[in-house]
């Protein structure tokens, strides 16, 4: 996530609790064509072809256990 510039933070967290991109640009109080653009930055910089994957992608990384260090000696 730390590519994404603060603004498309804002928005992409928004989106993960599930808002519609209206509900977003009334919270944030942007135009429309400003939070449709930010979810296109979003897709493009993530590398997913839709906001869903995205969500899902995010969410998948949070629920995974931290991996162990293999250690060869």
């Amino acid at each position: 996530m730390n590519q994404l510039t603060q603004a498309e933070q804002k928005a992409f967290a928004l989106a993960i609790d599930g808002l519609s991109t209206l509900e977003i640009q009334d919270i944030l109080h942007k135009e429309e064509c400003t939070i449709k653009n930010q979810g296109r930055n979003i897709l493009r910089k993530l590398n997913t072809p839709s906001m869903t994957e995205a969500v899902q992608q995010f969410q998948n990384l949070r629920q995974e256990p931290p991996q162990k260090l293999i250690r060869t000696s």
